[in-house]
């Protein structure tokens, strides 16, 4: 048995909330530092009933992650601290400034109080990132790995503060650390959330999306604890990984929309038309290294079908699929959204053109999308503006490496044997080159300085560059967002960008002059004089 100390963010939300619980059961009595947003004025149920089961061993720590001497008081006396807190859609869409503050300077003031606190070579980081870094996806490059291009989605101010976030973690020096990238998870509070928003509308029918549970994300965490101490992860440390649930997790927007319909008898036909939702600019992949992670920590349980049997067992609304006509759920529960601010149909109305340009492509492309569903191209069956598609052949993980992405070196040899020659393959494969004269082979975490082809001169680590798919910190990172001038001069990302994106003729920058965004550049252009 074991005293261990844990220092816990976002222990109150869906993530959170099962690493408390599958700590709370583990056969180790770790001790736990619960960080709570001292706004938050009410606990939700999941929660209370954790506090109770672990009193005595739990103690609160309420502040506010962007005030550094409440993050200090947290980590005080840690041996781990775990990374799960942070504001996300819809919150972040609806409160740029918060989520900066609570996703990027949070995460800052954790390294920092880490490298402050005497401890540094004691306590270990593990920092949740988000699948969101990898930008939009569909059937041309449905396939992810680490090492691909870091991309924003325009306006996606949750993927913009966690990219800053977690480069900021790579890039710290810390003596133990690790990144995951949390696929799109199923969680309790996922219909909650998506049925009082216009986010649902932001779902691409033809994204590819790789769920990861709730409960086996808790599980994840558990084992990484547990399996550190048992001295099992010997060559983990230092390293980014991506979460994922596998083959059984893998699917589409479409399917996702029909998983959760499908109980109530319908599909996601009966309730949507198909332009109500964006045909691009969101975020999803399907992995082809998440089961590296899962070799580590061995927490793959549920798929997707498992998660939805768990909803149809504890909401008692899927009951009404048998009860009310379709009709009255689609003009009761899905129309009343369509005027959300954050609905594009809203969008649409308001002629909110930098939104409809990120999202659309420009008012002529959303005018010529199919407005009904026997014309709208639905790659899950089979279809794609392009022609037909073999679905379940674009699902063959044996047969992904043809979707692989040029990193501009050999990304196929082990940390320990990459060279200052394969650095500078990549700098140049990115449109820029290294400053620095020279690196020892293998060492991928010592800063290099590097140059862009803006002229911007920047220190990273190799590891960053090369393994974590990162380049400028200033032209290829968002606010603004601005990658279709990066992907005309940066092949590395020309590579993803132009599969749906126009090389002839989009040439945006976003945002425009939107009031909603102004909070969010001042914030960063405050971070620049720091």
């Amino acid at each position: 048995m074991t005293t261990k100390v844990i220092a816990l963010t976002g222990a109150d939300g869906a993530m959170g909330g099962e690493v408390l619980a599958h700590l709370l059961d583990s056969k180790n009595n770790y001790q736990l530092r619960l960080f709570i947003y001292n706004q938050v004025k009410k606990e939700r149920p999941f929660f209370k009933s954790l506090l109770k089961k672990g009193k005595g061993r739990i103690t609160l720590i309420k502040g506010d992650l962007s005030n550094y001497r409440d993050v200090e008081n947290l980590i005080f006396g840690a041996d781990y601290v775990i990374h799960c807190g942070a504001v996300i859609p819809p919150k972040a869409d609806h409160n740029p400034q918060n989520t900066y503050n609570t996703n990027y300077l949070g995460t800052k003031n954790i390294v920092d109080a880490i490298k402050a606190s005497g401890r540094q070579d004691k306590i270990k980081l593990v920092h949740i990132s988000t699948v969101a870094v990898y930008g939009n996806r569909d059937y041309h490059h449905p396939w992810a790995r680490m090492g691909d291009p870091v991309i924003s989605s325009a306006y996606d101010y949750y993927s913009a503060a966690k990219i800053m976030g977690e480069r900021y973690v790579l890039d710290s020096g810390l003596t133990n650390w690790v990144v995951l990238r949390q696929s799109a998870v199923y969680h309790k509070y996922f219909l909650a959330n998506n049925m009082n928003d216009g986010l649902m509308f932001h779902t691409c029918w033809n994204a590819p999306f790789e769920w990861i549970t709730d409960r086996d994300s808790g599980l994840m965490i558990e084992h990484l604890v547990d399996y550190d101490l048992q001295g099992k992860l010997d060559g983990f440390w230092l390293n980014d990984y991506n979460i994922g649930g596998g083959a059984s997790c893998r699917e589409t927007g479409y399917e996702t929309f029909n998983y959760g319909f499908g109980l109530m008898g319908a599909s996601a036909e009966k309730f949507f038309e198909p332009h109500w939702n964006i045909p691009r600019n969101f975020h999803g992949v399907w992995y082809t290294d998440s089961y590296v992670l899962d070799k580590w920590l061995n927490y793959r349980r549920e798929s997707s079908k498992d998660f939805w049997k768990r909803m149809e067992k504890s909401l008692w609304y899927y009951k009404l699929g048998g009860i009310v006509p379709a009709k009255l759920i689609k003009k009761f529960a899905i129309e009343r959204l369509l005027t959300n601010s954050n609905a594009p149909q809203q969008w649409i109305k308001l002629s909110k053109k930098g939104r409809i340009d990120a999202f659309f492509g420009g008012q002529e492309a959303y005018d010529k999308l199919p407005k009904s569903w026997d014309k709208y191209p639905v790659t899950a069956l089979g279809q794609t503006d392009q022609g037909p598609i073999d679905y379940q052949d674009l699902k063959d993980e044996s047969k992904a490496q043809r979707f692989a992405l040029n990193h501009g070196f050999d990304d196929s040899k082990v940390d320990s044997q990459i060279t200052f020659e394969d650095v500078k393959s990549a700098a140049s494969y990115r449109g820029g080159f290294v400053i620095s004269e020279s690196m020892k082979t293998g060492d991928l975490h010592t800063k290099l300085k590097w140059k862009c082809h803006n002229g911007h001169v920047f220190e990273s680590t190799a590891f960053t560059v090369l393994r974590g798919g990162f380049w400028c910190p200033e032209c290829c990172q968002a606010l603004p967002w601005a990658f279709d001038k990066a992907a005309a001069h940066i092949p590395f990302y020309a590579q993803i960008w132009y599969d749906t994106h126009s090389k002839s003729e989009e040439n945006n920058v976003y945002p425009y002059d939107e009031h909603e965004d102004d909070d969010m550049i001042l914030s960063v252009k405050e971070l620049q004089k720091i």
